[in-house]
């Protein structure tokens, strides 16, 4: 989560947008919150069918729990760093348009030393 955090305060500062204060706080959280989401939805659309229909046969279930389903994630045999890590690309893409400098071995060793 923390770098999620870094990642969207960089994009904000690259932008420009020279926003501070609760506004700032603001418009992070909601960019936090629509990246995780993304990331969320890309590796569940990356799991195989029998999966998906494994995992949304447990989400039915109120007892599995946000550690289960993670777990259950971890344990599904998808790279779930370069998935977060593609995500987080198309995000900046997005955000920054034509302005992104994307160095991807630098985002990849920051998620190892998060690790």
């Amino acid at each position: 989560m923390e770098n999620v955090e870094q990642f969207v305060d960089q994009l904000i500062d690259e932008k420009g947008l020279g926003v501070e204060g609760d506004v700032r706080t603001e418009l992070k959280m909601d960019m936090m919150e629509r990246l995780l989401d993304q990331i969320d939805r890309a590796a569940i659309n990356a799991l195989p069918e029998d999966k998906a229909i494994e995992l949304a046969d447990k989400l039915d279930d109120e007892n599995f729990t946000d550690d289960q389903v993670a777990e259950y994630m971890r344990n599904s045999g998808l790279d779930l760093e370069r998935i977060a890590l593609e995500t987080m690309l198309q995000f900046r893409l997005l955000y920054l348009g034509g302005n992104a400098n994307v160095n991807v071995d630098a985002m990849r060793e920051e998620a190892k030393e998060a690790e």
